[in-house]
């Protein structure tokens, strides 16, 4: 298993979701630090990013002695989920994907992490005793809202803590925790499209397991 991302906070989100979901990831998961940059490539140069991405995926695997059985990359979007342009963006950096890795899942967050956390507002709250999602942010599509960051900043956090982007992966652990990534209480698309591809990899591409849903 090799995780990439933008940076060491959503790698380590990433690992946090993968491994509470698919048990049979834990300490088979290794991550390319280098920042990924596919969202908005096009054509040789998308296909340039792929391959090198490719060769550090291998090498990496081997160092650690770790079967490239999946690849999970990912980037914010950075647009409301209902963007027209966020199926041909997905759709591009997968093709290109799918051409060099055996199991390659492009992990699009719309808009970014913070709407994954606002679906978890029990777990937001168990993270931070003094924080609370508000009604009008609760069982909506997460995906449609502009800024969840600043959501989390000005209308979540409250003085005593402030938010920082360093806390999500702590907070999707903590939602592992209470057993509410099967429960969101919400929808965004990208959450669900990757919970898929959890199931297929953790299905389909660990040796001698059997099937298992997030």
């Amino acid at each position: 298993m090799v995780l990439a991302g933008e940076d060491a906070s959503d790698r380590q989100s990433l690992r946090v979701l993968l491994e509470a979901s698919c048990p049979e990831m834990r300490g088979r998961t290794v991550e390319i630090n280098d920042p990924v940059r596919l969202r908005l490539a096009t054509g040789r140069r998308l296909a340039e990013r792929v391959a090198a991405l490719a060769r550090m995926a291998r090498a990496r695997a081997l160092r650690e002695n770790a079967e490239l059985a999946c690849v999970f990359i990912h980037e914010d979007f950075d647009a409301v989920g209902d963007s027209a342009s966020y199926p041909e963006t997905q759709g591009r950096v997968q093709a290109a994907l799918g051409a060099v890795f055996n199991s390659a899942h492009y992990v699009l967050t719309v808009t970014e992490a913070e709407a994954w956390l606002l679906l978890f507002p029990e777990a937001i709250t168990a993270f931070s005793p003094s924080w609370t999602v508000p009604a009008a942010r609760r069982n909506r599509d997460t995906g449609r809202f502009q800024d969840p960051k600043k959501i989390m900043k000005n209308e979540v956090a409250s003085a005593a803590q402030r938010y920082r982007e360093s806390m999500t992966p702590d907070i999707f652990r903590k939602a592992a925790e209470l057993g509410l990534l099967e429960a969101p209480l919400g929808s965004n698309s990208s959450w669900h499209r990757f919970r898929e591809s959890i199931s297929e990899c953790c299905a389909e591409h660990l040796p001698g397991r059997g099937r298992r849903r997030p």
